[in-house]
């Protein structure tokens, strides 16, 4: 039996330093895992080092598309609205102010001050109370809380969003993931003679070029911002190259090796981030090694193409973050009306309580109605 060695850096895969290695960043929405790519070692600094800073790139989409991921959730990001104003967005679409705010302003009578504070929830609301109270000893402490209101507004400029691929510690994440393919797929790691010098020499010739002159994936879904890696090995061509895809936008040819002479082989991995749910793509990789190159050169980019394929996906993104908010905010006003049309838990709901529902649901409906219709005449 042979034992595997690991793709950066040589040693032996034991079954105590062997581990489980996303094919896709499980910070970017990846699930399915190989295992006798790498050592725990190198997995562990590849992914402070390369998946961070790919996923630190792709964030602004991932909070956008609302992704799914195996653990843990993809971190608030602030970004600047077209008013000038600096916004938190959450990933299930909500939005934070920046830092909590607070003002104080003499009255006109010159008897008082008027504080205004706002939080980003009641518990900091609370405390900044506390703070006026340990100011000002004088204020009542509990009024101030009793008359403190939970509030949902909505921003009515546009966020901006400045994206950027490249670099090579992404780029690095990017080979990687089509390496870990191609070996769980039967080609050897040392055979990958081009992706292995990048990945190991941080004066490694990048291996990978972005690629937009033709759809190389041949089933696209419509309007699905998917993630996907697939990898070919022909021995006619003596290629192994790759192709990947994030968020259907980021598209990067690879070659991993022009000197290959294994049997051929192709295997493709895909992934809905929003939900989850693994896709069958039928990927065409029959590129000569000159339009690789070109790709390199940043050739393969005509003018448009770039925007084209966000115009594609940004309608999923869209529709997802209505629905999330549109189901949070019923969530939200179910519970208000139990909470304030008089009736206890477990008691039948009388006419009078059910005079109050109306009113007291569109509270919490009428914000989102509004913006909603406000959105519209925009689009229109």
């Amino acid at each position: 039996m042979i034992t595997p060695k690991c793709a950066l850096c040589d040693k032996d895969i034991t079954e105590e330093n062997d581990t489980k290695e996303h094919l896709i960043p499980n910070a970017i929405g990846g699930r399915r895992k190989v295992k006798g790519f790498i050592c725990e070692s190198c997995n562990n600094t590849s992914g402070d080092v390369w998946e961070s800073a790919l996923a630190k790139q792709l964030n602004p989409l991932s909070l956008f598309f609302g992704i799914s991921r195996e653990r843990g959730e993809a971190p608030s990001q602030l970004f600047e609205t077209t008013g000038g104003d600096k916004l938190k967005l959450n990933l299930h679409g909500s939005m934070d102010i920046e830092k909590p705010l607070y003002s104080e302003a003499p009255l006109e009578s010159g008897a008082g001050v008027q504080i205004q504070i706002k939080a980003r929830s009641m518990p900091e609301a609370k405390r900044m109370l506390q703070g006026v109270k340990r100011k000002y000893p004088q204020v009542d402490l509990n009024e101030l809380l009793n008359n403190a209101k939970s509030e949902s507004s909505y921003c009515s400029d546009m966020l901006k969003f400045n994206l950027s691929f490249g670099g090579h510690e992404a780029g690095r994440s990017i080979v990687k993931s089509a390496l870990a393919l191609a070996v769980s797929s039967g080609i050897p790691a040392e055979v990958c003679v081009e992706a292995k010098n990048y990945l190991k020499n941080e004066e490694g010739e990048a291996c990978f070029g972005y690629f937009y002159d033709s759809d190389l994936v041949k089933n696209r879904p419509e309007g699905t911002p998917f993630h996907c890696v697939s990898i070919k090995g022909c021995n006619e061509t003596k290629q192994v190259i790759g192709y990947v895809e994030y968020f259907g936008v980021q598209r990067v040819v690879l070659c991993l090796s022009d000197s290959y002479e294994g049997e051929d082989i192709s295997s493709t991995y895909s992934i809905n981030p929003i939900t989850g749910e693994e896709l069958s793509l039928a990927v065409e990789l029959n590129l000569s090694n000159e339009e690789i190159r070109e790709a390199y050169d940043y050739k393969k980019i005509p003018d448009g193409s770039v925007e084209d394929a966000f115009d594609k996906v940004i309608p999923a993104g869209m529709k997802a973050s209505f629905e999330k908010e549109k189901d949070r905010v019923l969530s939200e006003a179910v519970k208000h009306v139990f909470e304030n049309c008089g009736a206890k838990e477990g008691e039948m709901l009388m006419p009078e309580h059910i005079n109050k529902l109306t009113g007291i649901v569109m509270e919490k409906l009428e914000p989102f109605i509004l913006h909603q219709f406000s959105q519209s005449r925009k689009r229109k």
